[in-house]
This record gives structure tokens, sequence and C-alpha cells, in this order.
């Protein structure tokens, strides 16, 4: 087993992306960050790192500065790598905020850090994956999905933050007039429209070879529990899917029961977990 840190990630993309896309849309992070990576010209920090065995990627692992380390879905891991992986982190020095991924490999980690580091670890966020191939017939609502524009920045600069505070995204209440500017800018953000009043929103996220991620589903308090969520959703995954993409995946908080069954409506199948920790001294 060889241990490799890669620098060029467009060289680390090719050399990862098989093992990826074995499971594209379990792995719709990682791989869209590595996308995003190999378009920003060196621009943005990251740690990227791989296993190397007979010649063949066998596992790997990455970090974008200041956000955590990301243990992906795949067909095989065992022990051995996660013990290796933590042996590099300590000898390297590397800082270790957190972990994030496939739920059993994750909790494989933190058995083997808080052993090593005695450090202790708090449960950020239990998250489901859910995956959408066909969507099913809804209830049709008076409503339109549109793309957010320059009009609605201060709208969404304040939705984008009180969707940071809800779901515990610290790092998106933060940046959320930046995160809005992006959006727009690159034609991500959409709303749902009724009788002229913006009342809920969805976002594409990252996008895969054969897939795109929805993300920053969210809807003010005076507009909840009207369904206006759920048309936000099936309307975007709609839009997604007719413009060539195979399937759409997200994240669902599975202490959250209603975003739960809202996706499960619209089609979205829950096919993995995702646990997020965060490590304290």
């Amino acid at each position: 087993m060889t241990i490799i840190y890669e620098r060029d990630p467009i060289k680390f993309y090719e050399r990862v992306e098989p093992l990826l896309l074995n499971k594209e849309a379990e792995n719709n992070l990682p791989l869209g960050i590595l996308e995003r990576l190999k378009n920003s010209q060196g621009k943005e920090a990251c740690h990227l790192i791989r296993f190397q065995e007979n010649g063949r990627t066998t596992f790997m692992t990455m970090r974008t500065p200041p956000h955590l380390w990301i243990i992906p879905s795949f067909d095989h891991w065992d022990a051995a790598h996660i013990r290796a992986f933590i042996q590099y982190l300590i000898k390297e020095d590397f800082d270790v905020p957190g972990i994030l991924g496939e739920r059993k490999a994750v909790e494989c980690f933190l058995d083997e850090w808080i052993n090593h580091t005695g450090q202790k670890a708090e449960v950020h966020m239990e998250q489901g994956i859910f995956r959408l191939n066909q969507l099913k017939t809804i209830r049709n609502q008076k409503g339109q999905l549109i793309e957010a524009d320059a009009s609605h920045q201060f709208m969404v600069e304040n939705w984008l933050e009180q969707y940071g505070k809800e779901t515990g995204e610290d790092h998106v209440a933060g940046r959320a007039k930046e995160l809005a500017e992006s959006l727009i800018k690159d034609q991500r953000l959409h709303l749902w429209i009724v009788e002229g009043t913006a009342v809920s929103m969805a976002s594409r996220a990252r996008t895969t070879k054969n897939g795109a991620t929805i993300n920053a589903v969210y809807t003010p308090d005076q507009y909840k529990r009207k369904g206006y969520a759920s048309q936000a959703v099936w309307h975007l995954t709609d839009k997604l899917l007719k413009s060539g993409y195979s399937f759409c995946s997200l994240y669902t908080d599975l202490g959250n029961p209603t975003s739960n069954s809202i996706y499960k409506k619209i089609g979205y199948e829950r096919i993995g977990d995702s646990i997020v920790y965060h490590f304290t001294k």
C-alpha cells in the first residue's frame, strides 16, 4: 500500500474517478468538489490523498480547508485503510477539525482517531443520501419555478442566512451574501413563485458525470406546511432531468422526518447514509 499526496487536482481526479463513479450518486460531494477544483486553476486550497495498491487506486480522501476531511463511499474498504490514513495524518501533522462521509467508514475512523489522540467527537448531523431516476406525479399547485436574479439578491441573502442557522451550517450563514451572489450569477438558485411572491427556494449544487445534486431547500416560516418546498424540488428536479442528467441526488437531515417524507413522495429513494463529526480538544 502506497500513500500518495497529490498536488494536481486534474491528475488526482483522473486517478480516483473510476473508484468514485462506482457509487456516483453517493459520492456526489467529492466528485462535485473535484470538478470545481479542476476548474479553479489552483486558486482553492486542498489536500488530496489516495492509496495505491498494485498500480490501482483503492482508497482516497480529501479536504478543502476550512471544511472537514471526506471519506467517500466505496465498494470495498477495510480497517487497514483507515489506520494507515490516521497514521499518515498524524505523521504529516495535518489539521483534522472533523470527518464526514459514509457512516461505517467514518465511525471506524472515529474509534481509531479518539484512541490515538484523546480528542472528543461531537455528531454534527446524520444525513440520508437520496437518489431519483424518475419523478413521481404529485398534485400540482398554482405557482411557477423561476431562476433567481439580481432583483432577489437581498431576499436570497436573508434566506440563506436563515437556512444556514436552521441546518447548523455556520459557513453558509456566515457567507450568505457571497453565496447569494455566486448562486444567482451562475443561475443555480431557483424560487417557487405564487401570485408574484417568492415562497420557497431550491438550488442546483454540484454536478457529476451523470447526475446533479439539489441543496439549499428552504421555505420561510410564514410559508411552511403549504407544500411549496415539494413544488420547488419537484420542478427543479424535472428541469434537471430534462436538461440531460440521468439522475438527481440530495442530502437530508435524518432528524427531520418531514423533509425526508417530502422527498420520498416526489420519487427520491434513500441509497446511503452520511454522518458528520466535529472534533474538540
